[in-house]
């Protein structure tokens, strides 16, 4: 089912969020032709080495998007670790996408995720995107618990493009963030994978789950 969705919208809060949340499941829907859309809330100008330009992550963010090809890759300027003062601003912009794309599938963070922006990007995509069918991604070090009762399973090249999608972060491998490389990447693939009897897989939560009628009226 998730992977017949048409248009779908990734939402993270930072601009790596999506491709370490569900990198390898957007690559899966690429290769099944659903149209791709990614929106990174925050560039994080504060989570770059000292020295490092504004704009660095952003700049990562799309060297990153131009492996995934998507149908359109937004960063907005959100600031980071901020974002319970802009709940308003956040749910008003989601509403514009939501009305500009009408998604089938959203994928944002889960519920059970501690960072403070990832929790309100969870709460006002709930808001927002009513209707629809939200799964949350998980980012393990940020969880308080994991509940993970959906997984889709990856091939080799799904779980290559999202190494070589993280690997594009320079900024945050100097800063020795150890998500960026291949050995985390793929061994959480392959935990996740054990969990469904299945080699590799991403894990997420159901949050919302809304199955329509075919076009020719055959649930």
């Amino acid at each position: 089912m998730i992977l017949t969705s048409h248009r779908v919208l990734a939402v993270g809060a930072h601009t790596d969020d999506v491709e370490l949340g569900c990198g390898g499941t957007l690559s899966r829907l690429r290769q099944a032709g659903a149209e791709l859309h990614v929106h990174a809330l925050s560039r994080a100008e504060a989570s770059l080495p000292v020295g490092a330009s504004a704009d660095t992550l952003e700049r990562e963010f799309h060297a990153s998007m131009a492996l995934l090809q998507p149908a359109s890759a937004t960063v907005h300027r959100l600031p980071v670790r901020n974002f319970p003062q802009h709940r308003q601003d956040i749910l008003e912009t989601l509403v514009a996408v939501k009305r500009s794309l009408q998604p089938d599938l959203v994928l944002t963070h889960a519920s059970t995720d501690t960072h403070q922006d990832h929790r309100v990007v969870h709460e006002e995509c709930v808001r927002a995107f009513r209707g629809i069918t939200i799964l949350g991604f998980e980012i393990p070090w940020n969880q308080s618990h994991s509940t993970t009762n959906a997984h889709v399973q990856l091939r080799e090249e799904d779980l290559e493009l999202k190494e070589r999608m993280l690997a594009q972060y320079a900024s945050q491998q100097q800063l020795g963030r150890g998500y960026t490389g291949a050995s985390y990447i793929h061994s959480a693939a392959v935990f996740r994978g054990h969990q469904a009897r299945l080699d590799l897989a991403e894990a997420f939560e159901v949050i919302s789950l809304v199955w329509k009628a075919s076009s020719h009226g055959q649930g």
